[in-house]
């Protein structure tokens, strides 16, 4: 017994994990149970559940799930055997391996570089049987006809100048080996493929490629080497092949041998310049073309798949797990069944339908539903299991178009290569196609100008071979013709290599050093600008206070105005004031000097004495006596000061919390010049300025001496009125 799929047992480890949380739950309702209910009532209301069968219940589930996940593993036992017939080619390589082949007119030398061509064609084929001929002095067979590919490279590697120890170089015998170990094998699907350069020492290779050609062989030949040709060296020796008359002899390429050999079987000769592409150039334009016939018929044992067993048990285990009751049956309740059965017997249903559509789902549904690494994986194992040959190539095309999607190019390529042993025109058109698309694409990965190019030109050949199967494929024709334009922009403007680590290295250093001048510079303009900012915030906050200042001293000014003006107002008034005052009482005055006049008589003047005034001020109350002239006492006021009060001395009413009056009191009348006072006599002019005023009051008259005295003191009272409004007001500032 074998699996298809084993990885599915990873899923049984579920198992042991429900196991664990089923014996958990029953634990916890137990518990539950036991404290809700109490113990002597257990039996009678949960009586009627039976453990035992819903352990055996769940065991059954989880049996039919051990068997579901063994039917996803593709459990096989038993094998059909089936005859399979194999279709295709066989081919002979004849590789010269004589000491000519050491030159180095190619590198590393002529044996080396056939070695990997033989090897390039080798990927080229699908299912043609390979053979080996070594020859030299003569030939061997090396390696019989077979389809192991690794074991005709490994004969291919293992050759050496000392394979055939006779040295020369002998074609015919070469051709003629070739022709006996085809021996009875289908006519028309025989070729010989010769890897030399064609310089023959002995035999006659034209005759026998004649032989060969009556045979059904077809002869290729690929010649290796230049026409000018290059010096033998010796391996272990130092020196060079010489000739026997002791000259150095130098080997060169015969192409018109070679090609006269390939000629005469109906084959074609090439020259071996670029393995790869030379050797596809063989199988493409040469061995393609030939028929393929059967070359053996075979016994093919396929193994059979038995899921369908262990995927049955898993139902019907199921199915007996929901017709099995977890509770005792009584006569007094029926027995019901949990209504999840039912859910349970689709969900069984539906598991069959999925493992069904599981095994159903083939490569090209993967594909269609973008799961290409799926799709890939299905189409490599319908590759192993096919029994078909005939289907071979287009399975390869269609794991070489998930490989595209995948952008997985070179695998894609070694399918797309793989397809083309197919002979519908149709697969060939779209995988040439195809080839050319991968190529192009894989172009644009490449680091180098001449992997860029190599693969261009290899997409360019697949287009050309796409439009000679279908010249009507105009996808083809545009994607030729925009790869030829890539390739003349490529040789015109190849691209640059990538920078020197070093130059990166550097670069990266001037960018961070460069970086860091940036980073200090924006951080020094940003502390100048903050700097700018907060002398611009300084100079504001400093005209605020100037305002203010200003505006402070303003209204201080506009108050100062305010109170000068307020007080020279209050001094105005107080002038009216008391200029008024002044005029009601000088009336006054002047109105009871009228009165004692018209009342009592004006003495008459004499010589004043001390004992006469003293007698006069001792009269009656009421009286206002005249002093005499020259008396030392104070004159009377004029008849002008009248109505006016008299102004006191400054020294006098002090302390009576009076106000001084602005103007100065009135002077006693001074002595005029040239009169002479006698003492104790008055002046006799003095007495007659008495006698007139006596005179005129009794006429009820102003003498002229009072109207002076009037007129003198208005003049006086007006010169202090304007002395007074000159004078300075001091501000007066309130404490505010």
């Amino acid at each position: 017994m074998s699996f298809g799929a084993p990885q599915w047992f990873w899923a049984l480890a579920v198992l042991p994990l429900l196991v664990g949380l089923y014996i958990r739950a029953e634990r916890r309702s137990a518990l539950q149970l036991r404290e809700f209910v109490s113990p002597r009532l257990l039996p009678q209301l949960a009586g009627n559940v039976d453990r035992a069968r819903r352990a055996i219940r769940f065991g059954l589930v989880l049996l039919s799930l051990a068997l579901a996940i063994t039917a996803l593993a593709k459990p096989r036992w038993g094998n059909i055997y089936e005859d399979v017939k194999r279709r295709g080619l066989d081919l002979l390589f004849a590789i010269d391996t004589s000491r000519s082949m050491l030159s180095n007119d190619v590198a590393p030398n002529r044996l080396e570089r056939v070695k990997l061509a033989a090897q390039d064609l080798i990927t080229e084929l699908r299912g043609d049987r390979v053979g080996l001929i070594a020859f030299a002095g003569r030939a061997f067979l090396q390696a019989p006809l077979t389809i192991d590919y690794e074991a005709a490279v490994e004969s291919i590697n293992d050759l050496d100048t000392k394979t055939i120890p006779e040295g020369g170089t002998n074609i015919s015998e070469a051709i003629a080996l070739a022709v006996q170990t085809f021996g009875k094998s289908a006519m028309g699907n025989r070729a010989l493929i010769i890897f030399t350069d064609g310089e023959e020492l002995s035999g006659d290779s034209v005759k026998e490629a004649k032989k060969a050609e009556e045979a059904g062989v077809k002869i290729f030949t690929v010649g290796v080497g230049t026409i000018q040709g290059s010096l033998i060296p010796l391996e272990h020796e130092g020196g060079f092949v010489k000739d026997a008359k002791g000259e150095v002899h130098k080997s060169k390429l015969d192409e018109d041998r070679l090609r006269e050999i390939a000629q005469a079987t109906g084959g074609m000769y090439l020259h071996l310049e670029s393995g790869p592409q030379t050797m596809r150039q063989l199988y493409e334009e040469g061995l393609s073309k030939l028929k393929a016939a059967e070359i053996d018929a075979r016994l093919s044992r396929r193994p059979i798949e038995r899921y369908e067993w262990p995927l049955g048990g898993a139902i019907a285990v199921l199915i007996v797990s929901l017709f099995l009751n977890d509770r005792k049956k009584t006569w007094s309740q029926p027995i019901r069944r949990a209504p999840v059965k039912r859910e349970a017997l689709v969900t069984a249903a539906l598991l069959l339908v999925a493992a069904a559509q599981a095994y159903a789902v083939s490569g090209i549904d993967l594909y269609n539903k973008g799961k290409y690494d799926e799709a890939l994986a299905q189409f490599q194992k319908d590759l192993e299991n096919n029994i078909n040959p005939a289907d071979v190539p287009k399975m390869h095309f269609d794991s070489g178009v998930a490989a595209y999607k995948l952008r997985e190019y070179d695998r894609a390529l070694e399918a797309f290569s793989q397809s083309l042993v197919d002979r519908s025109p149709v697969l060939q058109e779209k995988t040439r196609y195809n080839l050319g698309r991968t190529l192009e694409e894989r172009a644009d990965l490449q680091k180098t100008n001449e992997q860029v190019l190599k693969d261009l030109e290899n997409a360019a050949q697949h287009y050309e071979e796409a439009l000679k199967l279908d010249p009507n494929d105009k996808a083809a024709a545009e994607r030729l013709e925009i790869v030829r334009r890539k390739i003349e922009q490529l040789k015109k403007h190849p691209k640059q290599p990538p920078p020197q680590p070093q130059q990166n290295q550097q670069n990266k250093k001037d960018q961070k050093k460069d970086k860091d001048q940036d980073q200090q510079q924006k951080d020094q303009q940003q502390q100048q600008q903050q700097q700018q900012q907060q002398q611009q915030q300084q100079q504001q906050q400093q005209q605020q206070q100037q305002q203010q200042s200003q505006n402070q001293q303003s209204q201080n000014n506009q108050q100062q105005n305010r109170d000068q003006q307020q007080a020279k107002n209050n001094q105005q008034q107080r002038n009216q004031q008391n200029q008024q005052e002044e005029q009601q009482k000088n009336q006054q005055q002047q109105n009871s000097d009228k009165q004692q006049n018209q009342q009592q008589p004006t003495p008459s003047p004499s010589p004043g004495s001390k004992s006469d005034q003293q007698k006069q001020r001792q009269q009656g109350a009421g009286e206002s006596p005249t002093p005499s002239p020259g008396g030392g006492s104070k004159a009377s006021p004029t008849p002008g000061e009248r109505g006016e009060s008299p102004s006191p001395s400054p020294g006098e009413n002090a302390g009576a919390g009076e106000s001084p009056s602005p103007t100065p009191s009135s002077l006693p009348n001074k002595p005029r010049s040239g009169e002479i006072k006698s003492a104790g006599e008055p002046n006799k002019e003095q007495q007659e300025e008495q006698a007139a005023e006596a005179e005129a009051m009794k006429r009820g008259e102003m003498s002229p001496q009072q109207a002076a005295r009037l007129l003198q003191a208005m003049k006086d009272e007006e010169a202090r009125v304007q002395l007074d409004e000159r004078k300075s007001v001091h501000p007066v500032y309130n404490d505010w």
